[in-house]
């Protein structure tokens, strides 16, 4: 023993596995220490598929282990363990779930992580589930099979076949509609955009009325709150002043129909005739210069419509000039200025104008 104890060997193998124990020592302590886990119960309505050792899970992810399951006359007590750094909160439910109908079953339990209150590991979970399982689910299409077949009755056996053969009959014809009507839906699936726009442009013109009531909505209140005594007083006031008056615009109706029957006519033409009347004040006219002023022959012929210095009407008649062409204009005009000196005046082009009521009046000894 003394030379096996001390041999270099045994030396060796001894301190290697001190330093193995030392740091799985570490690993456990350290590393990764025991996590301390906290019972809860759950009343399932059954607990097929769920084993002693099956998955407790929140969200897909495992957390802890079912411990035992204790079958009861209406339900199965399962209790299983958790991570006791992440308790139950708020309302818990559980169900049974697994990824095929064939695979083991897994708890999972949800939650509202965010509730206040925890979960009192002492009352157990009364809102459980369980799947179907696959004796119940063939059980339920054997006897829907069963049910659609007459349930042996001779007289239903042809229920499918009568079934089909109605539905046939009531959709006869209606093809080139349902055609029609699935192209248009496809048509409008095929470019959402516009419709998404409207709707999104809606939501948001929605969303800025809303918060716009929101902040303004005292005043909105007080304003609507103003509007009883408002429809008050025109419903107790305007309108009642308002109907004696309606009542007098009907029999004033009625009196000037016994006018216009039998003076209608006479008064519209009474109306047409001012028209040019109208149409002349329209025209801004003042005096009867601007009337005058206003008609091209009336101001060629008179010179004035009024006299500058009193204002008074006094109409000017402007007689006709006469022009005397070449080659006799200037002989023509020298014999008129010997009748009447300064009456023909000549011009730059040898032409001569006379004003030929002067020079009569004047021939015969006329102002």
């Amino acid at each position: 023993m003394k030379r096996i104890l001390g041999s270099r060997g045994f030396m060796s193998v001894a301190g290697v596995l001190v330093l193995a124990a030392v740091a799985t020592l570490v690993y456990v302590v350290v590393l990764a220490p025991p996590k301390t886990m906290r019972a809860y119960c759950a009343t399932m309505p059954d607990a097929i598929g769920l084993y002693v050792g099956s998955h407790v899970t929140v969200r897909g992810i495992p957390v802890g282990t079912v411990t035992s399951l204790s079958p009861g006359e209406q339900n199965v007590r399962v209790e299983f363990e958790m991570d006791a750094d992440h308790p139950l909160r708020g309302e818990v439910s559980a169900a049974t779930v697994a990824e095929s109908l064939v695979a083991d079953r897994e708890l999972a339990v949800l939650f509202d992580g965010n509730a206040p209150a925890t979960w009192d590991p002492h009352r157990c979970i009364t809102r459980t589930l369980t799947a179907k399982s696959i004796t119940e689910t063939l059980d339920a299409v054997s006897k829907l099979a069963s049910d659609l077949n007459g349930s042996g009755d001779p007289a239903g056996t042809n229920k499918i076949h009568d079934g089909v053969a109605a539905l046939r009959q009531a959709t006869s014809g209606t093809g080139p509609a349902l055609n029609s009507l699935i192209t248009e839906l496809g048509t409008a699936l095929r470019s959402p955009d516009a419709a998404t726009g409207h709707l999104g442009d809606l939501i948001d013109a929605l969303s800025a009325l809303s918060r716009t009531l929101s902040v303004n909505w005292d005043d909105v209140k007080a304003a609507i709150g103003r509007l009883g005594p408002a429809f008050d007083f025109i419903n107790n006031t305007i309108f009642a002043q308002a109907i004696p008056i309606i009542d007098h615009i009907g029999a004033l109706l009625v009196w000037a129909n016994t006018l216009i029957r039998p003076y209608g006519g006479l008064l519209l033409d009474g109306l047409e005739a001012t028209v040019p009347y109208l149409r002349m004040l329209a025209a801004h006219v003042g005096s009867i210069q601007e009337i005058i002023t206003m008609i091209p022959p009336i101001t060629a012929a008179f010179g004035k419509a009024a006299d500058p210095g009193t204002g008074d009407v006094a109409l000017a008649y402007a007689t006709p000039k006469v022009a005397l062409a070449q080659p006799d204009a200037d002989r023509a005009c020298a014999a008129l200025n010997a009748l009447s000196p300064g009456s023909c005046a000549g011009s730059g082009d040898h032409l001569a104008t006379v004003g030929l009521s002067q020079l009569l009046l004047a021939a015969v000894g006329a102002r």
